[in-house]
């Protein structure tokens, strides 16, 4: 290899690190649902909003694949960057439901564009440097990165928003403007790691046939993944207004935001530890456990700290895909691993995108905390049962 070519190979690693920085600057993370409501915006809007953009993701990510497949990475990256900063324009500027569905789609655009051919892109341009065995360690510190830096736009935007909500979105603009630039100077890397093979559709539907119908063991681990994730998601959504009822003032919701991003980095960092005391059995009821606890704390006691109780859930975000994914890897082989962990995905952002709304509904009729309340006692009553499932199915 030339040295000129190694130097271009080399400088893509440094690139995507910055990449991966200024495109997860969340500043309108901690203030987003107060935003929505300041517009006039109902809970059952608000939800139905991340009802289709979790829709939007499951029916882009094959379409996005293929396309970073045919015409490289770069360009996925550069266009993701584009669409991105598009959404974020049309968040700042936009006054109704259906600007923001705009927006909304295209965020899911743009994040499309960038899953998949992340991995794909570092992957490769280590193999190509002949340093494939590092990858680990390379994507795991652009992971480390990415959660900094939503820790730290998470309480730059609490200070942002305390003066305008929308400043939010204007902040994160030049960043995203970075993207493109940035993106266009890394130099594509020769194509090792296909992101979806061609037929993959097909692979996609025979995988999930025989997951969901063949193989019972799986089919129950995946549909329980699916649930903790579905109520672990909504809850993101709920923490805003929940934070205005305690009396916190906007200005703190940044710090808040930037704990449950630590909570969930040391829970996921652990997880391997925690799991192999509790064991596989205690470890999937523990999920289920510490979903309702939240839910039911948050609310029965509503005080300025009761944030708290939410450490709980994120606890859980950190600790369950770790040991789940590993759970679904042990009982399925190398060939269709990869497969079936997509279709897990697909399952649960389906799921989700189901669920959200009805929350939306609960909150808009009835309140907030009975909101807390029913989401507690549900995933306890259908936890259990699919606890009893998976022991039924000697899963557990």
């Amino acid at each position: 290899m030339e040295i000129a070519e190694q130097k271009k190979l080399e400088s893509n690693i440094w690139k995507f690190y910055i990449f991966q920085i200024c495109s997860n600057l969340f500043f309108f993370l901690p203030i987003i649902v107060l935003f929505w409501q300041d517009n006039g915006l109902s809970m059952t809007e608000i939800m139905l909003l991340e009802s289709i953009y979790a829709a939007a993701i499951v029916l882009l990510e094959i379409p996005t694949g293929y396309f970073a497949d045919i015409f490289g990475r770069k360009i996925s990256l550069i266009y993701s960057g584009i669409f991105l900063f598009a959404s974020c324009i049309g968040y700042g500027i936009g006054f109704s439901f259906y600007h923001f569905l705009i927006a909304g789609i295209l965020w899911a655009f743009g994040t499309s564009l960038i899953s998949g051919s992340d991995s794909a892109f570092v992957y490769d341009s280590l193999k190509e440097l002949k340093r494939e065995n590092s990858y680990k360690k390379v994507w795991g510190h652009s992971m480390f990165l990415s959660l900094i830096a939503i820790a730290f736009a998470s309480i730059i935007g609490g200070f942002i928003g305390e003066i305008n909500f929308r400043w939010t979105f204007f902040a994160m603009l030049p960043f995203l403007v970075l993207l493109i630039p940035l993106a266009a100077s890394m130099h594509e890397p020769k194509r090792h790691k296909l992101i979806f093979k061609k037929g993959y559709m097909w692979e996609l539907l025979r995988i999930l046939k025989y997951s969901l119908m063949e193989n019972k063991k799986l089919r129950w681990l995946m549909l329980y993944s699916g649930i903790v994730f579905s109520f672990f998601m909504v809850a993101l959504w709920l923490y805003q207004p929940y934070f205005s009822l305690s009396g916190l003032e906007i200005i703190h919701f940044g710090f808040v935001f930037a704990s449950f991003q630590i909570v969930s980095a040391i829970a996921s960092k652990y997880a391997y530890k925690i799991e192999r005391k509790l064991g596989q059995k205690y470890s999937l009821i523990m999920l289920i456990v510490l979903l309702g606890s939240s839910y039911l704390l948050m609310s029965s006691f509503v005080y300025l700290f009761s944030f708290c109780f939410a450490f709980l859930r994120q606890f859980v975000g950190g600790f369950y895909s770790v040991v789940i994914n590993d759970y679904i890897n042990k009982l399925t082989t190398s060939d269709i691993r990869a497969t079936i962990l997509s279709a897990e995905s697909m399952l649960g952002h389906l799921m989700y995108a189901i669920m959200a709304p009805f929350v939306g509904w609960i909150v808009d009729v009835y309140s907030l905390l009975q909101a807390f309340t029913v989401l507690g006692i549900t995933v306890l009553i259908i936890g259990t049962v699919f606890l009893l499932t998976l022991h039924r199915n000697k899963v557990i």
